[in-house]
């Protein structure tokens, strides 16, 4: 038997790292709805740990400049985001909200924002989720035949 080029542990600790780069890159496939409502857990989440803060009257320390808070690219407008464009408006007034609230005092405007943006987007998970209509497909594919 020859004489390993890299030790063992080296070896699992690239192993571990690929199936964790792995694990996240199928993670990242999931349907776009499914991801949504994982942002809004997320968020009703941080409202609920926010509302907990406020009754141990915890102070909240501004955040300066996250009115221009940016969350991932893929519910940017820039990026083809699929969905009702009136649900989408109220999302982007939502971050925009959320982002405003962080740079003030109040961790139950916070705690408000974050509910407020969970509410919505689970919304726009549901309206993502449902089967697009003959009406609201492009008119290239109206043409179509099977």
């Amino acid at each position: 038997m020859t004489e390993p080029l890299v030790s063992t542990q080296t070896a699992n600790e690239q192993l571990r790292r690929a199936d964790e780069r792995w694990a996240a890159a199928v993670r990242g496939l999931r349907p776009y709805a499914e991801r949504l409502r994982e942002l809004a857990d997320a968020a009703e989440h941080e409202s609920r740990a926010l509302l907990l803060s406020d009754l141990a009257n915890v102070k909240w320390n501004p955040r300066p400049g996250a009115r221009n808070i940016r969350l991932a690219y893929e519910v940017e407008e820039a990026s083809g985001r699929p969905g009702p464009r009136e649900l989408w408006t109220r999302f982007d007034r939502a971050v925009k909200q959320l982002g405003i609230a962080l740079e003030g005092e109040s961790i139950r405007a916070i705690a408000d924002a974050f509910s407020q943006l969970s509410g919505i987007t689970r919304d726009l998970a549901d309206a993502v989720d449902q089967p697009i209509a003959v009406d609201e497909q492009p008119s290239a594919a109206k043409g179509r035949t099977a």
